[in-house]
């Protein structure tokens, strides 16, 4: 699943890739890995404040959620939202009809298991600068401070060919929208129809990945570093 991506670039630059405005650019800071446990904030584009990019916090926390402690343990479980199930999930079933979103990366982390042995792959796009990760999300009121939380999930599907044989223990990955049909996605009055025909797996000619450092995978390591990305040759194919 989608739990690791990276951001490596600038607000300003992803706010110019989207033509949109992004009032808390300069709050955020390039990320070369991001882990989603961290539940961090990151820009994402929507339409909930008109078309804008905004800091949304990974891990969704749905509406209806009664308490903190309630939230805490349900978005460690929201990261990800299976596109198969979404329009039933009771976590997700809200957001899908009129609260999509776009979350904007320059790559993502997934591991391919060999024996006992997990090589991690550093995945991104072969000629554009982002990917334009399919999202949902909801706005939550804290009940006791009222502090509104906004928040936000990765769409997942089948692997295409590469992911496949990169994420081969699961063989899922994030859903990609092409940049053309990004306006079409965060459309609140799209109907079911256009929403299930842009659920698509990315062909994975646009793709390209090669394998890095484990130190990635070791919490004891600051692996939120440009170093993190370089090639690093273990013999084992799945990129390009």
């Amino acid at each position: 699943m989608c739990y690791h991506k990276s951001v490596k670039i600038k607000g300003s630059e992803i706010a110019k890739a989207l033509q949109a405005p992004f009032e808390e650019a300069k709050l955020f800071d390039p990320m070369f890995h991001v882990n989603g446990f961290a539940h961090p904030d990151l820009p994402v584009l929507s339409m909930e404040y008109g078309r804008a990019i905004n800091l949304f916090s990974w891990g969704l926390i749905p509406f209806w959620v009664k308490d903190w402690p309630s939230a805490v343990k349900l978005r460690n479980q929201t990261l990800n939202a299976r596109s198969e199930e979404v329009f039933e999930k009771a976590s997700f079933r809200d957001a899908i009809k009129a609260r999509r979103c776009i979350i904007p990366v320059t790559g993502f982390y997934e591991w391919k298991h060999i024996a006992k042995e997990k090589i991690p792959f550093y995945i991104h796009p072969k000629e554009q600068p982002l990917f334009y990760l399919a999202g949902i999300y909801s706005v939550w009121t804290e009940p006791v401070s009222r502090r509104q939380l906004t928040s936000y999930s990765v769409l997942t599907g089948a692997a295409n060919e590469l992911m496949t044989d990169i994420h081969n223990s699961a063989k899922r990955m994030p859903l990609m929208i092409d940049k053309r049909n990004v306006d079409a996605w965060i459309d609140p009055n799209l109907p079911k129809g256009g929403v299930i025909e842009l659920m698509q797996p990315c062909d994975d000619t646009e793709m390209a990945a090669y394998t890095i450092s484990k130190s990635i995978s070791n919490p004891k390591i600051d692996s939120n570093v440009p170093e993190i990305i370089l090639p690093v040759d273990y013999g084992v194919t799945g990129g390009n």
